[in-house]
């Protein structure tokens, strides 16, 4: 046996996963087997969730939870904000309605439609999210928008999310993939199963500190190990104010709106805000001279 192929056992031992996963799995390892535990390990929390969507047009970043209580919503608000400062965008909550942490984000309510889902407000920002459960565990397709181009933000929800990398659809192979994690020992090690699962070359926000822990840095799988080496791990910084009232209409703080832009920018490049150009006037020898910085 493989390095590879132990430690997917070790993982499927941890999990308490051994249905589904096969001798052939176990013996050559690799993506494919890492994905099968996880997914497999997710499968009786999803219960019969499924994804009903069709082919989604035009861009998508999927925010999803590298474990409960990452704080998805909170990264997919800021990010939602920064992209919106370049273009029309839609932030579309898919937890359920008791579950959700977007229900007081929006500072303008504009009822609910005949899909199954309530709209709102903030600022630029359109604010769409589930009005109740699905019924018989299925998921709704994304609500329809009037202009094409507009970019969606998925908060995905921990049903949402194990459905997708159950059953990957257009949706996750095509969406540029923000992955969310505190930066702990467990939260690191049940990111990494996520992100083995996830095609691409998804993001991490690394929720916490700047300067990871020893412990934490050395519990990093291969695959966040990876990201963080190339500068694909973007730090978002704690807010105490959140952690105690939750997301409401009020603005996102400083750090956090500017952990937004650079995740938006790492996403989707040419929708970062464009720097301004100001001038001013010095005296030189021949008379007054315009500058640009």
């Amino acid at each position: 046996m493989t390095v590879e192929a132990m430690r997917t056992a070790v993982i499927a031992i941890r999990a308490g996963v051994f249905d589904g996963v096969s001798e052939v799995d176990v013996v050559c390892g690799g993506q494919g087997s890492r994905a099968a535990v996880f997914k497999s390990a997710c499968r009786p929390d999803a219960g019969p969730t499924l994804w009903a969507a069709a082919d989604v047009s035009g861009p998508v970043v999927l925010v999803v939870a590298g474990h409960a209580g990452a704080g998805a919503s909170t990264v997919a608000l800021a990010v939602a904000e920064g992209l919106a400062e370049s273009r029309r965008v839609q932030l579309i909550d898919y937890a359920e309605p008791v579950r959700s942490g977007l229900t007081a984000a929006s500072t303008t309510e504009l009822g609910t439609d005949g899909a199954g889902w309530r709209r709102g407000r903030r600022g630029r920002l359109d604010v769409v999210r589930l009005a109740c459960r699905p019924g018989d565990g299925e998921l709704p397709p994304p609500p329809e928008t009037d202009h094409a181009d507009r970019l969606m933000v998925v908060d995905a929800g921990w049903s949402l999310t194990t459905a997708l990398l159950d059953s990957p659809s257009s949706l996750i192979r095509d969406a540029n993939v923000v992955v969310v994690t505190r930066v702990t020992v467990p939260a690191v090690r049940q990111t990494e199963h996520v992100l083995a699962a996830v095609d691409g070359d998804p993001v991490v926000a690394a929720v916490g500190p700047a300067r990871w822990p020893r412990a934490v840095q050395a519990s990093c799988g291969p695959r966040l190990h990876d990201l963080r080496s190339r500068g694909r791990v973007v730090r978002v910084p704690v807010d105490r104010k959140l952690v105690t009232a939750g997301l409401t209409g009020d603005r996102l703080s400083r750090p956090l709106t500017a952990a937004g832009r650079s995740l938006a920018a790492l996403l989707v490049p040419a929708a970062g805000p464009q720097p301004r150009h100001r001038r001013r006037t010095v005296q030189s020898r021949t008379g007054p001279v315009e500058q640009t910085r």
